[in-house]
C-alpha cells in the first residue's frame, strides 16, 4: 500500500501505512502525482521528469523536448508575453505587374516567433510568357502589419546575372522591384531566393 496525502472533500487525510515506497498526492481520492521508490514522477498519467511543457490548452509534444504552443494562437495583450511559435511550409503565388507568367515553381518555409515571421522562398520561372513590370509574390502565410510603413526583404537572382533584389512587403504581396532599367526582372529558367522578416 502506498502512502497517500489526500485533500478530500471533507478533510485532509494522510495515509502512512506504506510498504511499497510509493507516495501519492491526491485530490478527492484521485491521484494527481505519484512518486515511486526510484523517484520517478507520474503526473496525471504522464511519466516525468517531463522534457516538454505546454502553453495554454496545448497538449505537450511527445517528440523531443521543448515548449508546445496551441495550434491556434491565444494572443496576449501583454507586450512582454511570448504567446506563439510555429514552423511550417507554404506555397507562394507568383505574378507579374503586367501580362502573365506561363509556368513557375515555388516553395517556401516560415518560422513565426510571437509577432515576428521569417520567410525563406525559392522561385523558378520555368516559362516567363508575357510577364512584364514588377515580379510579385503573394499568399503570405501571415498578414503583415504595415502600420509603420512597408517592410523590406532581400533576395538574389542566381541563374545568370546574380541581381540583388530589393523587395517590399505591403499589406498583401511581396513586391520584387524591376531591374534598374525598368524591364522585367526574370527570364526562362531564372531562379530567385528570398529571405524576408516582417511583423504581424
Amino acid at each position: 500500500m502506498a502512502s497517500s496525502i489526500n485533500a478530500s472533500t471533507t478533510a485532509g487525510v494522510v495515509t502512512t501505512a506504506d510498504t511499497s515506497g510509493v507516495l501519492n498526492i491526491q485530490t478527492a481520492g484521485t491521484t494527481a502525482i505519484s512518486i515511486d521508490a526510484s523517484q520517478a514522477v507520474t503526473m496525471a498519467g504522464r511519466t516525468s521528469n517531463p522534457t516538454t511543457i505546454s502553453v495554454g490548452a496545448a497538449t505537450p509534444s511527445t517528440s523531443g523536448a521543448g515548449i508546445t504552443f496551441p495550434a491556434t494562437q491565444s494572443a496576449s495583450t501583454d507586450a512582454n508575453t511570448l504567446d506563439d511559435y510555429e514552423e511550417g511550409t507554404w506555397t507562394p503565388t507568383v505574378t507579374s505587374g503586367s501580362g502573365s507568367i506561363t509556368t513557375y515553381t515555388a516553395s517556401a518555409t516560415y518560422t513565426k516567433i510571437g509577432r515576428v515571421v521569417c520567410l525563406n522562398i525559392r522561385v523558378t520561372l520555368t516559362t516567363v510568357g508575357t510577364a512584364g513590370g514588377y515580379l510579385r509574390i503573394t499568399n503570405l502565410p501571415f498578414s503583415p502589419d504595415v502600420s509603420i510603413g512597408s517592410l523590406t526583404a532581400y533576395g538574389r537572382e542566381y541563374q545568370t546575372t546574380g541581381y540583388a533584389l530589393s523587395c517590399e512587403i505591403t499589406t498583401t504581396p511581396v513586391l520584387l522591384w524591376q531591374k534598374y532599367d525598368g524591364t522585367f526582372l526574370g527570364a526562362n529558367g531564372y531562379v530567385f531566393a528570398i529571405t524576408a522578416v516582417y511583423f504581424v
